[in-house]
């Protein structure tokens, strides 16, 4: 398993992550959150490929652990130990090879892409689809070793194959370094204002690694839903901070539920170094 990071820790307790989503049935998120910071969905790496091939590869993202969709709220699941998503385009192709026909070559092992569908993947209802099935394109996703032998690292299909680039070997060959992570949230806001959710992260390893997490919301008014899903590189030696501001629903309360001491909103953030919640009370405007 890979090695976890102490956590450093700020402000409310952990809270478990239950309920039912009872703001909307038409979408697993909200659709008018917004995301800023320094999210880094690709991981640049340079790339070999066979000149005479019909199908492009490219390189998506390396990371520690991919983001499911539970009933209600979305969570991170590392069980396999790295994950590798790879972007196919097989449209130039005459027959286009089918998802099994693909397999990532590394170390002592060859690795069949994952059906997404077994996944429950987050960003497969959320984002974009999957390479496979009537669509020649698309991502692949391999469940791979932590830490493998890549100098011939290679994704191969009939016919062609597409090796990374030495960055990607070199995170491929490595443990997921030593990392700690702050999650912060302002604990009151005012009256119609959203509140900003921080996270930074700090690398104190000596290879880049991807930060990935599920962030969740309970309130105001909402049992649960999922809000987003951070995801980063963090290079060796360095932190990274990224920020996101929510733009749901912001219903006046009554005047007898600002100030109470309750809590109206709880962020819950399910990351690949742990599980943390903040909670956070609205005031009135001229507090």
């Amino acid at each position: 398993m890979r090695r976890r990071a102490l956590l450093t820790t700020t402000g409310a307790t952990l809270a478990g992550l239950a309920g039912c989503l009872s703001e909307s049935s038409g979408g697993p998120a909200d659709g008018t959150d917004t995301t800023n910071g320094t999210d880094t969905p690709t991981d640049a790496t340079a790339t070999t490929e066979p000149p005479e091939s019909s199908v492009e590869v490219s390189m998506e993202t390396y990371q520690p652990a991919v983001v499911q969709l539970a009933t209600d709220s979305i969570h991170v699941a590392d069980d396999a130990g790295a994950y590798l998503f790879l972007s196919v385009d097989a449209s130039a192709a005459a027959e286009p090879p089918a998802r099994e026909e693909f397999s990532f070559e590394l170390g002592d092992g060859s690795h069949s892409p994952v059906d997404p569908g077994e996944r429950r993947l987050w960003r497969q209802y959320h984002e974009d689809e999957s390479y496979g099935d009537s669509n020649a394109v698309g991502w692949l996703l391999f469940e791979l070793p932590e830490a493998a032998a890549a100098e011939d690292a290679a994704l191969t299909w009939p016919g062609g194959e597409w090796r990374p680039g030495e960055s990607l070997r070199t995170r491929l060959a490595a443990e997921y370094p030593s990392m700690s992570m702050e999650f912060s949230v302002p604990e009151t806001v005012p009256e119609g204002e959203h509140p900003t959710v921080t996270v930074r992260v700090q690398n104190e390893g000596d290879v880049d690694a991807r930060f990935v997490a599920g962030l969740n919301r309970v309130g105001p008014r909402v049992a649960y839903t999922p809000v987003t899903s951070p995801s980063f590189v963090v290079p060796a030696g360095s932190s990274e901070t990224w920020e996101h501001t929510g733009d749901y629903d912001t219903t006046r309360l009554r005047d007898d539920e600002l100030g109470d001491g309750q809590h109206d909103v709880t962020y819950h953030l399910d990351a690949v170094l742990g599980r943390e919640s903040r909670q956070v009370s609205y005031v009135a405007a001229d507090a």
